[in-house]
């Protein structure tokens, strides 16, 4: 009888044992399930930007592994991005106030406050100013001086305040001034309502110099469709027999990956289809790819990659006019094309995105976040590996064009920036183009320059690539 009550103890023992384990199991499911937070809520929300970025995000091992899921959208994202990331973003379409403004969603004008060198007089320059714009219909042109914003004038203390004032308003007064000896003088003035401004044509320019076809053409930026609106202009220059390409990008913040590859493809000699273009390097889900310069051209069939190739001007060289608004795909053209070609950087250091992202929404049905994420995605590389530029690709022939004052336009010869590369082509020396006007005792020259709203532009684009 006591063997078989010592085994009724140990049975039930086991039994009890396997019961608790069972219900611990139990329990440790039910606490590993994920809460099911109310759509619409911060919760709902953030929950599904940590999932998006653990599986997008270039620096997705760095993320915290619980992060308060409370906070705003905005708050949280910002919280949780890497230390070393400069322009991933979040938007909700909607609301304006999530949106970074550009020149092209409010008055169609970009301007740096300067403090003049040899005057001290602080004022705007107008540096940019769209077509079909409310700036271009207020009669603002490249190279206006500005001397007051909404009644105010513009000093060293307040000149980036009152550059944020103009961003972040929908309407504003622009006082225009003249440079009179030592002195600002006031001639007239413009109200300006923001409103939505379209696609921008490029500037395109033929001149012959000593025997050598030289073309200039200057490219607002990456948007879609670009490479295909070239090929007239490029097939003009062909029939031109140019031999000498001068691609203006000083105030390109760049766009689609695609135009870029479009517009190498009408360019650099001995390209076809199957020629290496980029290296994608993402994270531990993304891995590394390479494309083909037809393949990232036309992987989204929106132009014909053998079309274009019919235009390429099979060139040895070209010459790249840029400044510090000069990003992300303008920056791809100059790193991508440099195994192909020799390529002249002319102007100043470039913003340094070296770096591309694509659009991530919620594509559920029924969709439950309406929040998009534009997070980095990738670091990117040139056909013989060479990236790295975050910190900006330095210009081969430095030139400052704020320092030529007053600024010329678009496809004028006599711009600082066009001249430098017109006399490394003739062979002349590039050290005298910061000497071309000392003789012009009305020439003004940037000393400072205080605030710039092309630059802040810049700093919120991006690469734009597919996934």
């Amino acid at each position: 009888m006591q063997p078989f009550f010592n085994f009724y103890k140990q049975s039930r023992y086991v039994l009890i044992c396997l019961i608790s384990i069972l219900l611990l199991q139990i329990s440790c499911k039910k606490d590993d399930t994920p809460p099911n937070y109310p759509i619409g809520s911060n919760e709902n929300i953030n929950t599904w930007i940590l999932d998006s970025l653990k599986r997008y995000y270039y620096w997705s091992d760095g993320l915290p592994a619980k992060p308060g899921l409370n906070r705003a959208p905005l708050n949280f994202f910002s919280a949780i991005r890497n230390l070393n990331d400069r322009f991933s973003y979040i938007l909700l379409p909607d609301d304006p106030s999530t949106v970074t403004p550009t020149n092209k969603s409010q008055y169609g004008f970009d301007y740096t406050t300067i403090k003049e060198k040899n005057t001290g007089l602080v004022f705007g320059v107008v540096k940019l100013v769209l077509n079909d714009s409310p700036a271009s219909r207020s009669g603002l042109k490249r190279g206006d001086y500005i001397s007051k914003i909404n009644g105010k004038t513009i000093t060293q203390e307040n000149a980036a305040a009152l550059q944020q004032e103009l961003l972040s308003g929908t309407q504003v007064k622009i006082t225009f001034a003249e440079v009179n000896g030592n002195e600002l003088k006031d001639i007239g003035s413009a109200e300006l309502t923001a409103g939505f401004t379209f696609e921008q044509p490029s500037v395109s320019n033929i001149t012959n110099s000593n025997g050598t076809k030289i073309a200039y053409l200057y490219i607002y930026d990456f948007s879609a469709g670009l490479a295909t609106s070239l090929y007239n202009t490029f097939m003009g220059f062909k029939n031109a027999g140019i031999t000498e390409l001068i691609l203006d990008l000083r105030y390109n913040s760049g766009g689609q990956v695609a135009e870029a590859a479009g517009l190498c493809t009408m360019i650099a000699s001995g390209v076809n289809y199957t020629t290496p273009f980029i290296t994608y390097k993402g994270n531990k889900n993304g891995g590394t790819r390479s494309e083909s310069l037809g393949d990232a051209a036309s992987f989204d069939h929106t132009l014909n990659f053998n079309t274009l190739l019919q235009s390429n001007l099979n060139l040895k060289r070209v010459f790249i006019l840029g400044t510090g608004a000069t990003a992300s795909a303008s920056e791809v053209m100059i790193n991508n094309l440099k195994p192909y070609l020799q390529v002249v950087l002319i102007g100043e250091k470039t913003r340094g995105k070296d770096e591309a992202s694509f659009k991530i929404y919620d594509a559920r049905i029924p969709k439950q976040v309406e929040w998009e994420m534009h997070p980095i995605v990738y670091k990117l590389f040139n056909a013989t590996g060479n990236g790295g530029y975050s910190a900006g690709i330095d210009p081969d022939i430095g030139v400052t064009e704020l320092n030529d004052l007053p600024l010329q336009p678009f496809g004028a010869w006599e711009d600082p920036l066009v001249k430098a590369a017109l006399y490394r082509i003739s062979g002349k020396n590039t050290l005298a183009i910061s000497h071309l006007k000392e003789s012009n005792k009305m020439s003004l020259a940037a000393g400072n320059v205080l605030a710039d709203s092309r630059i802040l532009t810049t700093s919120a684009s991006t690469v734009i690539t597919h996934r």
